[in-house]
């Protein structure tokens, strides 16, 4: 029994161990000037990068600091011409898109969508974009009051970092709901 029980906290002790080194060891986005050369680029936290439509090549450059996925926040119709999923594909990053149609397209069921996003993939290192970065930031803002308990403050402020100007009265009338 004695010997189960050294076997069993080894093995718990080489998953915990195992669990840490893998994480601590995730490579983070590592921007060059070409990567924050995107129109509006910013990186708020190490596994997250925020900014306006990336080119083509683009693309390319964040797939080579190190980004594991993006997230497209822009609406259908703003997409017609840009063929974002492709290039992702071709430099072998995963991508989401959730249309966000404005103000309009600040619901909780699309938040909730954006969150389960990032929960579901909090290992990698995302790029998420809309046209400017203020809806990425307004979903942050969002995200961060309803579903991981920030008070109207730190989520407006959260926001902010992420992108958020122009929707930030709308971030804030649905905050005061």
């Amino acid at each position: 029994m004695k010997n189960f029980q050294l076997i069993l906290v080894s093995l718990l002790l080489f998953t915990i161990v195992g669990c840490t080194t893998q994480s601590d060891n995730h490579q983070k986005i590592v921007a060059s000037d070409a990567v924050t050369s995107i129109y509006n680029f910013s990186q708020p936290a190490p596994n997250h990068a925020a900014g306006g439509q990336p080119k083509k090549h683009e693309i390319g450059l964040l797939a080579d600091a190190g980004v594991d996925m993006v997230i497209n926040l822009r609406s259908h119709p703003e997409m017609t011409d840009i063929h974002e999923a492709q290039w992702t594909t071709e430099n072998q990053l995963a991508y989401y898109h959730i249309p966000i149609a404005g103000a309009d397209g600040l619901t909780q069921e699309n938040v909730k969508l954006f969150h389960q996003t990032l929960w579901l993939n909090e290992d990698k290192n995302i790029f998420m974009h809309c046209a400017s970065s203020n809806r990425v930031g307004a979903m942050m803002a969002l995200r961060a009051a309803w579903f991981q308990g920030a008070d109207q403050e730190a989520a407006l402020a959260i926001g902010e970092q992420y992108g958020m100007t122009s929707l930030r009265k709308r971030v804030e009338e649905l905050l005061s709901e």
